[in-house]
């Protein structure tokens, strides 16, 4: 009997082994197959940026210890956009670290502009190019980039051709109002109470934060709260992004949270010092006086001329990148102009969505008890010397970017922005209502930009009508009055320039048309 038992295992054990063989040759001869057509959508460096929240609980009530052990992570986020605040799992990832990730998605190029989808044709070989490229004679082309649709061409006295259809509040606040964010006043006490909490540690360096039990609030509190601090804070340039708290499984309360930083406490001091002199420099420039609307336009300009985009650049979202860097992307360009703004009491709004279908980072601006939008990475022309200031999202209301950006649900309601008459071109007399009034204000300015050499000369339409009418009536093949504005112009003008060859653009968001007069 024992002798058919033994018998009977070792057969077992032998089939168990065999069995055993057969199915790992399978895992492994099959790995490199799955791997090889598993398709690209699901490959991790594809997916979009993920926000992990850290649960870890424990009997104890507060405070919490953070044990260095992985920690259970659930995904809570994937809406991909502006640089997301994330958690952390372990306390070895509190120390100082200047590697700043990167987000998928956001546009490599100075400008946000494509050409429209019906380019100008007027030479056998016209030039049709993003507005950041120099003019040549190649081929047509058309070069499509993430933001407003502006087209650049060049038409000569020579040329032949067509041109196809083109187609298409809150009350006044508080002092204390202007040191928070806007939507610091949308908070429940419950998150108010977290971020007074976080804003005074961090801007002590503190570690642990731990929270009264008296108070109700949640982990998902907690994440919303340290979101808008991250996104709308610009001061804690050194906050990092990621975060890590504790809650209480008895209670289910938040226990405490634990901030993190990119930088020693000693190499903040030094980077605040290099953005103080940076910033002190930019208010010395204010006059006593300029009216919010002239500092408004101060920021921006020195913003746009001085700061040149680049999401490469270390510290490209936040401050200190642009003032003293010199090197942004939208969400550095964003911060560094509320950070002047608080400086200068003048009310903003941090506003993220997508332009174009590409996430993006602008403000709203409170002047003169209005509201505006303002997108100062929109007025980067480029990174060159023929560099130029564009005012086409200076000061806009919210009806002229409705066909063009979507703007992120939060939990609170942005400012309305319903007038137009903060514009560049509003207060300096560039907007035409019909076709011959477009025509003389550019010949008015093609003059009036002659004393300096300056360019672009410009004009912004009041109706998709209007421009159509106009952008047809200046560029087609049959028409090419931009011909005759050069011509009426010349002579009046102190500097010369070639009135054979009109360099233009157009932008069928902004509404804006533009030449550029090359000067003798």
């Amino acid at each position: 009997m024992r002798k058919d038992l033994l018998k009977k295992f070792i057969y077992l054990l032998t089939a168990a082994a065999v069995c055993t063989a057969l199915l790992t040759g399978c895992v492994e001869g099959n790995a490199a197959d799955w791997e090889d057509t598993l398709p690209s959508a699901e490959t991790e460096s594809s997916r979009p940026t993920a926000v992990y929240l850290t649960e870890e609980t424990t009997e104890s009530s507060p405070p919490v210890t953070f044990p260095d052990t992985e920690s259970t992570k659930r995904t809570a986020f994937s809406e991909p956009g502006p640089e997301l605040a994330t958690t952390t799992a372990t306390e070895s990832e509190t120390s100082a670290s200047t590697d700043i990730s990167t987000v998928p998605g956001i546009p490599n190029v100075p400008i946000s502009e494509f050409t429209s989808t019906t380019p100008v044709n007027l030479a056998t070989s016209p030039t049709v190019q993003s507005e950041s490229a120099p003019l040549s004679d190649s081929p047509a082309s058309v070069t499509t980039a993430p933001a407003a649709a502006e087209t650049r061409a060049t038409a000569t006295s020579e040329t032949t051709g067509s041109l196809d259809t083109i187609t298409s509040t809150v009350g006044t606040p508080s002092a204390s109002d202007l040191e928070r964010p806007y939507s610091y006043r949308f908070l429940n006490d419950n998150q108010t109470y977290i971020y007074d909490e976080i804003i005074k540690a961090a801007e002590q360096y503190g570690g642990t934060i731990t929270f009264s039990k008296d108070v109700d609030i949640t982990s998902e509190d907690y994440c919303d709260v340290y979101q808008i601090i991250y996104d709308e804070e610009p001061s804690l340039f050194y906050l990092d992004k990621k975060m890590q708290y504790a809650v209480n499984s008895s209670t289910k309360k938040l226990a405490s949270s634990k901030l993190m930083y990119k930088y020693e406490n000693s190499v903040i001091y030094k980077m605040q010092s290099e953005i103080d002199t940076e910033v002190n420099k930019i208010l010395s420039m204010i006059e006593p006086d300029m009216t919010e609307y002239d500092k408004v336009k101060l920021f921006n300009d020195v913003l746009a001329s001085t700061v040149v985009y680049d999401e490469s650049a270390p510290n490209c979202r936040d401050i200190y990148g642009v003032f003293v860097g010199k090197k942004a992307i939208c969400g550095g360009y964003s911060k560094a102009f509320s950070y002047l703004c608080s400086k200068a009491g003048i009310e903003t709004a941090a506003v993220t969505g997508d332009a174009d279908g590409l996430p993006h980072m602008w403000n709203k601006v409170k002047v003169d008890g209005k509201w505006y939008n303002i997108d100062v990475t929109y007025a980067v022309s480029g990174d060159g010397a023929d560099d130029y200031i564009r005012y086409d999202y200076f000061c806009v209301p919210d009806k002229m970017l409705e066909e063009s950006r979507t703007v992120y649900e939060q939990s609170y309601k942005y400012p309305e922005a319903n007038s137009d008459g903060g514009s560049y071109f509003a207060k300096n007399g560039l907007v035409a209502d019909s076709w011959d009034e477009a025509k003389i204000i550019l010949r008015d300015e093609l003059i009036r930009c002659s004393e300096e050499k300056e360019f672009p000369v410009q004009v912004k339409c009041s109706s998709k009508k209007v421009y159509e009418e106009t952008t047809f009536n200046l560029f087609d093949s049959s028409t090419k009055y931009a011909l005759d504005v050069y011509e009426e112009a010349y002579e009046p003008s102190v500097n010369k320039y070639n009135t054979s060859v009109v360099n233009f653009s157009y932008d069928e968001t902004s509404l804006v048309i533009k030449l550029f007069p090359e000067y003798e």
